[in-house]
């Protein structure tokens, strides 16, 4: 039998960086404020300069008996992304019609909640898309009985609304979740969703799980597609022991779907339309599971149950453990006196939803935590840049990035922290922009290896 073809196949220079000076600061220094930020325009021969100061001391990593990152399970963020939601989108046609409760996003909900409990039990930091069945990009539409919040162009494409194809509201919706995930500098979205096998309108009454993700990121091949591969792994060898009948396991499949591509920074004749991925894609490991198939009636009765969906949680979860136990060079950053939680919070109006922070002064108190399962080698340095922008963050790093210590960053264990302080100089203030900051090593930054940056609004 042919393979059917996968389901969704949605839509979806720079001004010089401004002078950076950043001290590492003893631990519990406090910022002084010393004016605004991100406003003159530099030099092109603005470069960055660092007072020295001493190096305060470690943060200890707090430890653990934790299965997923022991030495600081905190500091790692999981974004969960429960597929569809909200009054117009049921997610995949169900063959039987049998109401809500046998729906996809209701499924895929119960899904990423039943996670979301299994990661928090083991001291790991939850950001959900939605943990209801809501919509975030909007859900109004009286002709369907639809009152929900009002609708907001978040991709930027100049269009919102519900349109009859769906595709419009879908990528304002999807990008929406993409942003949450990347202003809270999540360690990777997991997407989580229900198949439905068809082809040629020939439904399949099969049950079979399947994975997808990109490889055409920076960190697509090394460090996505094996995280893919577990996830996999996991949900066929759970998802069979919770089965009496006979699953596939379709493997893995390097495909961009809108949640995992990355934005289209240039088209081609093959690629000529921008919306078809995202405006800004995310900037950690993303992947798309169908843990599932909806066609097949045992497998919805499964899906629709807390057995079921224990199960595919299960899997996830046993991938995510075995991710971060092994990942070895990672960063995570805190902000300390900007941020109250992970989750960010949603901006009011009509556009983008989530922004990264906004720096109140000129001076910025950052902690840095290694997430990784090895200490920082030698020669590990701060990087940072600047630039202009409207848009809500970066959706890749500017030109420019360079040291922002005249030496190197101390050699962290793993869960260990330290706190910098850093001073952004700027003029008045007359337009916004974004600083870039992260932290690299001999092999370049650990944003090319999947670990998002910190990104902070200046200016206006």
């Amino acid at each position: 039998m042919t393979r059917p073809a996968p389901r969704r196949s949605l839509p979806g220079r720079l001004l010089p960086a401004l002078a950076l000076i950043v001290v590492i600061a003893a631990c519990g220094t406090q910022p002084s404020p010393s004016g605004a930020l991100g406003s003159a325009l530099p030099s092109p021969s603005a470069g960055a300069s660092a007072s020295p100061g001493p190096i305060g001391a470690v943060q200890p990593a707090p430890g653990s008996q934790s299965t997923v990152f022991a030495p600081n399970p905190g500091a790692i963020v999981v974004a969960i992304d429960p597929g569809h939601g909200g009054c117009l989108d049921w997610g995949v046609p169900d063959p039987r019609r049998r109401g809500v409760d046998y729906s996809e996003k209701t499924m895929t909900l119960a899904i990423g909640l039943a996670l979301r409990q299994q990661l928090e039990a083991q001291g790991v930091t939850v950001v959900m898309t939605r943990q209801a069945d809501a919509a975030l990009a909007g859900d109004d539409y009286p002709p369907l009985g639809c009152h929900g919040s009002a609708w907001r162009d978040v991709n930027g494409d100049g269009e919102s609304g519900f349109d009859p194809g769906g595709e419009v509201r879908t990528r304002d919706e999807l990008q929406a979740r993409l942003d949450l995930a990347n202003v809270a500098r999540a360690d990777v979205l997991v997407s989580i969703h229900i198949n439905s096998i068809t082809q040629d309108g020939v439904v399949y009454e099969i049950a079979a799980t399947e994975t997808f993700y990109t490889d055409e990121t920076a960190w697509g091949v090394v460090v996505t597609a094996p995280l893919a591969q577990a996830i996999q792994d996991g949900v066929v060898r759970s998802m069979g022991r919770a089965a009496d009948y006979d699953r596939q396991d379709r493997g893995i499949d390097a495909h961009n779907l809108y949640i995992v591509a990355p934005p289209l920074l240039k088209t081609t004749p093959e690629r000529p339309d921008p919306r078809k991925q995202p405006t800004r894609g995310a900037l950690m490991p993303s992947v798309l599971t169908e843990v599932g198939s909806i066609t097949m009636r045992q497998e919805q009765n499964l899906l629709a149950s807390p057995t079921g969906q224990q199960a595919a949680a299960e899997g996830i979860f046993t991938a995510l453990a075995g991710f971060f136990s092994h990942r070895s060079l990672a960063v995570s950053y805190g902000l300390p006196q900007l941020e109250s939680g992970a989750a960010p919070v949603p901006q009011p109006g009509d556009g983008p939803m989530y922004w990264p922070p906004q720096a109140a002064g000129s001076q910025l108190l950052v902690r840095l935590t290694n997430t990784g399962n090895q200490a920082w080698p030698a020669g590990m340095r701060l990087l940072g840049a600047w630039q202009a922008t409207d848009q809500p963050y970066l959706r890749v790093p500017p030109d420019g990035l360079r040291p922002l210590l005249p030496g190197a960053l101390p050699a962290l264990a793993p869960g260990e922290s330290v706190d910098v302080q850093v001073t952004l100089q700027s003029g008045d203030g007359s337009r916004r922009g974004v600083a870039w900051i992260t932290v690299a090593g001999r092999e370049g930054p650990l944003t090319e290896q999947g670990s998002p940056p910190l990104q902070v609004g200046t200016g206006r």
